[in-house]
């Protein structure tokens, strides 16, 4: 991957109990799949340093970008590229969008379509010329697979580590947990929702979980729009201390060719990123 550049922060003590296999969280990808093979490879490279290795994602593997379908055929490979035993997905605000799409396209599919599905209708038929809603689904369903969109439907969507929690988009800090949590994931448009939320979430310095021990690991809001460089990134992003979150939202998009992850072992993390020299 000479076209590629990863970068990794020193490694930082975590002020809570963290997990006990080493696990690697990857942000939105938005469809950068050169950029996702190349954070596969570096992850590969880095030692194991314990019995299990567990890669986790954080949703929004597709749309906006280039690459949304080659997206996918390395998340269903990333178990081998990325040499860790286990593999877990999270769904982002745009699998969501798309299953709504596909499911209900006279509702729901111009939605997706706006907000960068049509990025992978490109790339399934180039020149697609299709304006029917339900030929537009029709296109999208063969494209991702049935066996895809299964695993959107009913893989969890959120997960926990220690005290390390993993989902999309953040918590509401003003609802109780387990009701935020159990809302359903079909036509969840709006901003009270674990795949959405940005505000009170983002603001928030009071803690989380039940003892306020928990630091949030999450992506769906870029810390940044533009090329940088890690250092730059990890000014924006990494808030652990602050705000008891991690934002894994490097801002990838059609041009922008950039992804965030970080490394959690024992009772230590460092952020990380791999991007387009």
């Amino acid at each position: 991957m000479d076209n590629f550049i990863t970068e990794m922060s020193p490694w930082k003590t975590l002020p809570t109990h963290a997990a006990d296999a080493q696990v690697f969280a990857i942000g939105d990808v938005h469809g950068q799949a050169d950029t996702l093979a190349a954070t596969l490879d570096a992850i590969a490279s880095v030692p194991r340093s314990h019995l299990v290795r567990r890669l986790i994602f954080l949703g929004d593997l597709i749309d906006r970008g280039p690459q949304s379908l080659a997206a996918i055929a390395l998340y269903k490979s990333a178990g081998d590229l990325a040499m860790v035993d286990d593999v877990i997905l999270l769904p982002g605000n745009h699998e969501l969008m798309l299953l709504d799409g596909i499911s209900e396209p006279d509702h729901f599919i111009c939605d997706w379509l706006d907000n960068g599905g049509d990025m992978l209708i490109e790339e399934a038929v180039p020149g697609c010329t299709a304006r029917r809603l339900v030929e537009l689904a029709d296109i999208a369903r063969d494209a991702v697979g049935e066996e895809f969109l299964e695993f959107i439907r009913t893989c969890p969507t959120w997960h926990m580590e220690g005290n390390i929690f993993f989902i999309h988009a953040g918590l509401d800090p003003t609802a109780e947990p387990s009701e935020f949590l159990n809302q359903s994931r079909f036509g969840a448009v709006h901003e009270c929702h674990w795949a959405w939320i940005r505000e009170p979430f983002l603001e928030w310095t009071g803690g989380w979980g039940d003892c306020k021990t928990w630091i949030v690991v999450h992506g769906h809001t870029p810390a940044t729009m533009q090329v940088t460089n890690l250092k730059v990134l990890e000014k924006a992003a990494d808030r652990v201390a602050t705000h008891g979150r991690l934002c894994l939202d490097a801002g990838s998009t059609l041009d922008l060719a950039q992804v965030a992850w970080a490394e959690f072992a024992a009772a230590k993390y460092r952020f990380c990123m791999t991007r387009r020299r």
